[in-house]
């Protein structure tokens, strides 16, 4: 029997194993360039906070309930007519988890910034399909450490099994692209820069440090009658949600893996301090959305654990009934411009408090009462 198919099987199999793991050494030991340029809208904001971080003093970092609903410009206002002189920029990032967000949080850190004072985060859970998963965007943050951790998950969020399988794909095939990138050689792999999501301006975004209004974007309109189509249903769940009536089945279990990343966040912010001096306090922020359309839990167990020390929480349609009024918003999770500005309005004030309270060194938690 001819043994050589068989030996060039091998050879080939053990040739195709050495390229792989060749290939993520080389991008552990010539990692991509810090920003690439292939990040659309991440890589512009990231970019200029870069070359401008000494210049403020609070970042926002969050999915799209930050990116498209606080408004840089109204809260330093704000918090101006109130005594106390802020400059801030909106750091968020479409569709971020909690695992991604804590990939640009250490991004962040690492420039020290030195007037960096506040950094609020706006954890999301349960957001892990990725539409492009070889977009250059949702590649360069699956390292083997963050896609494992989005693996948990995944498997620990109470999406369907289908949802969940597709999930495990998508990310699979982005650590796959990023494993493979081989180091620096990967932009080359690129356009030199990708088309900035749903028509975003650069200038504008940078115009309004960091925010983009929904009402901004091409698709607005679509997803508006989208939005007004499913009327019944929103209507519906925020009666229950102003009467107390949680659904249980978007609940996170207990102890959850995302705890523990909240956790780290906080704990990076607050090494930050230890290695340069810089005295960063965290304030957590739950936005104006019900709880049945955004994970909540744990952050709010994180609360209770006392990982987190202060949290402004606007998740309840009772304390904040006009950001739950249709006309404030543009779809079940996100508020439309109008509704930014009032957020935003009642994010200052809220702040403002809190630093109020501070300098009596009294804690201020703010909580939803669902």
């Amino acid at each position: 029997m001819d043994k050589k198919p068989k030996v060039l099987f091998i050879y080939s199999l053990v040739f195709i194993i050495v390229l792989f793991f060749t290939a993520g050494l080389i991008n552990i030991i010539l990692p991509a360039s810090k920003t690439p340029p292939t990040l659309g809208d991440v890589s512009v904001k990231l970019e200029y906070f870069a070359e401008h971080k000494d210049d403020y003093d609070v970042i926002f970092l969050g999915p799209s309930t930050t990116y498209l609903q606080i408004i840089p410009k109204v809260f330093d206002e704000s918090l101006s007519a109130n005594g106390n002189s802020v400059k801030s920029f909106n750091l968020g990032i479409l569709s971020a988890n909690v695992a991604e967000m804590d990939f640009y949080l250490q991004k962040i850190l690492a420039l020290k910034p030195a007037k960096l004072k506040w950094i609020f985060l706006d954890c999301l859970v349960n957001s892990f399909v990725e539409e492009e998963p070889t977009l250059s965007r949702n590649v360069y943050w699956h390292t083997p450490t963050k896609t494992l951790e989005n693996f948990q998950l995944i498997a620990e969020s109470t999406l369907p099994w289908e949802i969940k399988i597709s999930a495990l794909y998508a990310n699979s095939i982005s650590f796959l692209h990023r494993w493979l990138g081989i180091g620096y050689f990967s932009n080359f792999w690129h356009q030199s820069s990708e088309a900035l999501p749903a028509g975003i301006s650069s200038k504008k975004l940078l115009q309004e440090a960091g925010y983009y209004a929904n009402d901004w974007m091409k698709n607005s309109e679509a997803e508006k009658k989208v939005f007004y189509s499913k009327l019944e249903s929103y209507q519906q769940k925020l009666t229950q949600a102003k009467l107390g009536i949680i659904d249980q089945e978007n609940t996170y279990p207990e102890k959850s893996y995302a705890l523990k990343i909240i956790k780290r966040l906080v704990s990076r912010i607050d090494d930050l301090e230890k290695s340069s001096n810089i005295q960063v306090e965290t304030i957590f922020l739950i936005p104006p959305a019900l709880d049945s359309f955004i994970e909540h839990s744990p952050i709010l167990e994180a609360v209770d654990l006392g990982y987190i020390s202060t949290l402004f929480a606007f998740n309840n349609p009772n304390s904040f009934a006009s950001l739950y009024e249709v006309s404030r918003r543009s779809d079940e999770r996100h508020l439309n411009y109008q509704g930014s500005q009032e957020f935003t309005l009642a994010l200052a004030e809220k702040f403002s408090q809190h630093l109020k309270l501070a300098s009596q060194e009294i804690p201020f938690i703010s909580q939803s009462q669902n």
